[in-house]
């Protein structure tokens, strides 16, 4: 090693050696770039809670582990928060309405979005029409939520043919619930097979008919009226002091052809105040009927009597298979009555109907187009077509065919209609929940097998 005079390294020999080093070391790190693997072939880093809950590194808020665990959510994706506020409009507004700004803004709560919504209607006086359904005690524990949505506080009776309860606990268990959710309910025992029973309300109903009644429904126990004011105003339409019997038939021509030109009981049989009467003179020879259900009902009417089904295609039995989305989406005037939403389909419809407790029974199932192309359809879904939609008035075609139905079975119904955009992004409601301080929360979640992604509404009055 050389020194100069002073016994330092000179400055040329350090030079050399710090550039030797800078050389091997970016050689080395070169090589390793080559054998390590790329960031890029990775999926968005996750950090894991005590909780077993996966979390993306994208998640810039901290989400309540509770609330996570509710939505049925193991690794989270993504989470963004938006506000909305209603902005109530005494005038007429369209289903669907253009919104300039976009839905998505920024991952947490951001800007307020002022979304417009008709004037709630005032509680309504439905003490003139009687519900009958024919169930058992455990069943009709289970409906007494979704019933509270549109006969809570209402003055409308539900009258409740189930099987014996052995125990006699159930019975009073539910009428306390019952009463606590404001429904007037009554509950008969019978030790008739389901069929007999679900005839024999027509003779129930006819016995306990008070002096305001005019009409009377039979409905399943999974019949669900989205408005009572609605229901009140379409009946409206009709002269009740004439017999009537209305209702709607299925969606698809194959189940008419089993089954005939009826009322199915799934949208609700309506029945006026004189018809009523009719059938309580004819009801023991149709008790003797070998028909069933809403088809003995139909059969008495035809056989014995001149009335003939009305159809209100408003009332609706909803016999779709595995998706009917395209039916909630298609941004027409919201339905009186659906059905099959637990069974042939899923739509949770207590908690779609949460968002009234806010902006009323009108509220439910409008739509907002925003300016990125999302689609808000209350309490249903948030989604966006990958296909451009010519006909804005047709309906997807989400589900799937019954009974060897076609496309055309179901253009009676519920035309016109359009295929299936199978690349629409969708995220569906899970859960909404009133809170103490007069918002409603939504949930809507895009399940995927590399993590959800969730969209929180909180909605606010102006």
């Amino acid at each position: 090693m050389v020194f100069n005079r002073e016994g330092a390294i000179p400055a040329s020999w350090a030079w050399k050696r710090m550039l030797r080093f800078v050389v091997i070391f970016l050689a080395v790190a070169g090589f390793a770039t080559l054998l390590w693997p790329s960031h890029k072939q990775h999926a968005t880093p996750m950090r894991t809670q005590s909780n077993n809950i996966t979390i993306s590194s994208k998640v810039q808020c901290d989400p309540d582990v509770d609330m996570l665990h509710r939505l049925n959510i193991k690794k989270l994706a993504d989470y963004t928060r938006r506000e909305i506020v209603v902005d109530f409009n005494p005038n007429p507004l369209a289903v669907k309405q253009k919104v300039d700004q976009p839905l998505w803004g920024t991952k947490l709560m951001g800007p307020p979005l002022t979304l417009q919504v008709p004037v709630p209607p005032k509680s309504t006086d439905a003490s003139h029409i009687d519900f009958g359904v024919a169930t058992t005690v455990s069943r009709l524990n289970e409906s007494l939520d979704q019933f509270q949505h549109w006969a809570g506080y209402t003055r409308t009776r539900i009258f409740a043919l189930i099987e014996p309860d052995e125990t006699k606990k159930g019975v009073q268990e539910v009428k306390i619930k019952a009463e606590n959710l404001g429904i007037n309910l009554f509950i008969t025992e019978s030790a008739d097979d389901y069929l007999h029973r679900y005839f024999a309300l027509v003779s129930l109903l006819e016995k306990n008919m008070r002096e305001q009644t005019k009409w009377a429904c039979i409905i399943d126990d999974d019949t669900f009226f989205l408005s009572m004011p609605a229901l009140v105003d379409a009946l409206a339409e009709y002269d009740h002091t004439k017999p009537y019997y209305i209702g709607g038939v299925s969606e698809g021509l194959p189940q008419i052809a089993v089954f005939g030109i009826i009322a199915f009981g799934g949208a609700g049989v309506f029945l006026s105040r004189p018809l009523l009467n009719d059938l309580a003179v004819v009801y023991d020879d149709c008790q003797q009927m070998t028909f069933t259900g809403d088809r003995r009902i139909a059969n008495c009417i035809y056989q014995y009597t001149t009335t003939h089904l009305t159809i209100d295609h408003r009332l609706h039995q909803l016999d779709l298979m595995k998706d009917a989305s395209g039916f909630f989406e298609s941004g027409r005037e919201a339905p009186l009555s659906v059905h099959h939403w637990k069974s042939w389909f899923e739509a949770d419809m207590p908690k779609l109907s949460v968002i009234s407790n806010l902006c009323g029974e009108s509220c439910l199932l409008r739509q907002w187009h925003f300016g990125d192309g999302w689609v808000l359809t209350n309490g249903f879904s948030v989604i966006k077509y990958s296909l451009p939609v010519e006909n804005e008035i047709a309906m997807e075609m989400t589900w799937e065919p019954h009974n060897g139905a076609t496309d055309e079975s179901y253009l009676h119904e519920l035309g016109p209609l359009r295929q299936r955009d199978d690349g629409k992004i969708s995220f569906q409601l899970v859960d909404a929940v009133s809170e103490p301080n007069g918002r409603v929360t939504q949930w809507y979640i895009l399940r995927d097998k590399d993590g959800d992604q969730v969209l929180e509404l909180s909605w606010r009055k102006r």
